[in-house]
């Protein structure tokens, strides 16, 4: 009986794990655009050794932003536009978010696999 009661309680475990798998795949589905590597900013000293950003920390010019990701290995960098970067900072986040829904329901997948391999060994 006790054997039963085990599979019963998988089968809840396996059917609560299904009903979490299918709220972590309708955020894939409201996902918009996504986009690899990352933004900053970046305020610069100039040529100009009489300029005050040379003495003046917060008259240093910018902000500056830029985007920088690895292709083949290498470290690319681009400079962006103000718009430009809140535009690619928010499909970072997107892509972010992307990878960590995935990673949950891998875990669910394995916590799942796990399960139903319990329900086989143990069910006559």
């Amino acid at each position: 009986m006790s054997q039963e009661m085990n599979i019963q309680s998988a089968q809840k475990k396996l059917d609560t794990l299904r009903l979490k798998q299918k709220e972590l795949a309708s955020q894939l589905s409201a996902t918009e655009f996504i986009w690899n590597g990352s933004v900053g900013k970046r305020f610069l000293t100039c040529g100009t050794p009489s300029c005050h950003c040379h003495t003046d920390p917060e008259a240093k010019h910018g902000p500056y932003y830029y985007w920088t990701t690895k292709k083949a290995g290498k470290t690319v960098s681009r400079s962006l536009s103000e718009q430009q970067a809140e535009i690619l900072k928010q499909w970072i986040e997107n892509r972010r978010e992307l990878e960590h829904t995935l990673d949950e329901m891998k875990k669910l997948s394995q916590e799942a696999y796990e399960t139903i391999l319990f329900i086989l060994d143990h069910s006559g």
